[in-house]
């Protein structure tokens, strides 16, 4: 019994880690707020969650903060792109919807309907790498979209681990609607352990990320 109350017990670490999460993700719902932000408030959760991956020492608040203050300028045009392709999806997806649920598959719909879920896998997993590589690298907004890109189809397991990840945190929230208390630092953070193997390699390397991508 007394190994229960040992501060250095495995169920006091769970429940530090479990605070943290909860902590991070109040701050991203509070800080995408005025969506605008949306971009800064998602890559500072990178940066936090990609040191927690790399086993960094981590301030939550501080390191969050820090974040989402130096790359709040750059972050701007990023959301905005970010905002445009989710809206696109959005309208993509309902079509799809509309279309599955209709059973109309003859003609342009059998072409339609595999499109929109190429655009909203496309937009889902784009949108993770974009904000993954502005938390960890210095680039112009139109290098971290094409280095976004890349990453998401050379990096095709990594890929389709996530897309696990995510369907398997939208099933959780379907479920138990009060998990997006820790929902989106969860999936954040189960995201960055797989892609942060992926970014030190390429760190390792000593080459520009743009063009280690480039190689085959």
């Amino acid at each position: 019994m007394s190994n229960f109350f040992d501060l250095d017990a495995p169920i006091w670490a769970w429940m530090t880690e479990l605070a943290d999460i909860m902590m991070l993700s109040i701050y991203w719902w509070v800080c995408s707020i005025p969506v605008i932000t949306v971009g800064a408030s998602t890559t500072s959760l990178f940066y936090v969650l990609g040191k927690k991956a790399r086993k960094e020492p981590v301030y939550i608040t501080r390191d969050y903060f820090k974040s989402f203050k130096e790359n709040f300028k750059q972050s701007i045009p990023v959301s905005i792109l970010l905002i445009i392709a989710w809206v696109s999806a959005a309208l993509y997806g309902m079509l799809g919807l509309e279309i599955a649920l209709s059973g109309n598959m003859a003609g342009m719909m059998k072409i339609i309907f595999p499109l929109a879920v190429v655009f909203i896998f496309e937009t889902i997993h784009i949108s993770i790498y974009v904000c993954a590589v502005f938390s960890r690298f210095n680039m112009k907004v139109y290098h971290i979209f094409t280095t976004a890109f890349i990453l998401v189809h050379k990096h095709l397991l990594t890929t389709l681990i996530h897309t696990v990840i995510i369907v398997i945190g939208v099933g959780l929230f379907l479920k138990l609607p009060f998990l997006i208390l820790i929902l989106p630092a969860a999936i954040v953070g189960a995201v960055s352990y797989f892609i942060q193997p992926i970014f030190t390699k390429y760190i390792e390397q000593q080459t520009p990320v743009a063009e280690i991508l480039s190689e085959e």
